[in-house]
């Protein structure tokens, strides 16, 4: 066989052998699973809830996070960078600290579920720096709205609306906001910004 021609074969070969391991690679999933310290956080907030409506029902230990309701992962890192738990009916007294374990957070949604007048707390909330959209509308929160919140710049929507025990004194209002360059939407009806000044 002449030269060029196996040049050529070579070449061929090559082309199906690549062929071949893309199509191999888009035929299984190659994302990740999700991090066992995110799960492992993830149970710990589900502890502090009561789950009438059983929506919680997939957040069971040793299966993988990411496939939870409620819960989307990064692609290729295997931490929560979404919980969407608007709407889910759940109740606490409590939001527990294992929340700020998710630091990868871009997406955080607890509307609609009742938090009976506790507190948020005050420390956390700066640890969720990638944090683009945060809303605890209707969750019956009471109490100061967290300082953290100030520093969390990649806010582009945020929504306290609806909380009418909230309120802003120390952060005030301006100060809480004036980091806050990214922001888009910003909902406080019914939270008392009066003790701002």
């Amino acid at each position: 066989m002449a030269p060029s021609n196996q040049q050529a074969l070579h070449v061929l070969l090559l082309l199906l052998v690549l062929s071949y391991s893309v199509d191999t690679a888009a035929k299984h999933n190659t994302t990740v699973s999700c991090l066992p310290d995110q799960a492992s956080s993830i149970l710990r907030l589900k502890d502090s809830f009561i789950d009438i409506d059983s929506k919680l029902a997939s957040w069971q230990a040793g299966r993988d996070c990411c496939q939870w309701e409620g819960v989307t992962c990064g692609m290729a890192s295997g931490t929560v960078i979404s919980l969407d738990l608007g709407g889910f009916n759940l109740q606490s007294s409590r939001l527990d600290s294992a929340l700020f374990n998710l630091t990868s957070l871009r997406n955080l949604n607890f509307a609609s579920n009742d938090f009976r007048s506790a507190h948020l707390p005050s420390y956390g909330f700066e640890r969720l720096i990638d944090m683009v959209h945060l809303n605890f509308s209707a969750t019956n929160f009471f109490g100061q709205i967290p300082i953290g919140i100030a520093r969390l710049k990649n806010l582009v929507s945020l929504d306290f609306s609806h909380n009418n025990g909230m309120y802003l004194q120390e952060p005030n209002f301006l100060i809480l906001i004036a980091n806050l360059s990214n922001l888009k939407e910003l909902h406080f009806d019914e939270v008392d910004i009066s003790r701002s000044g």
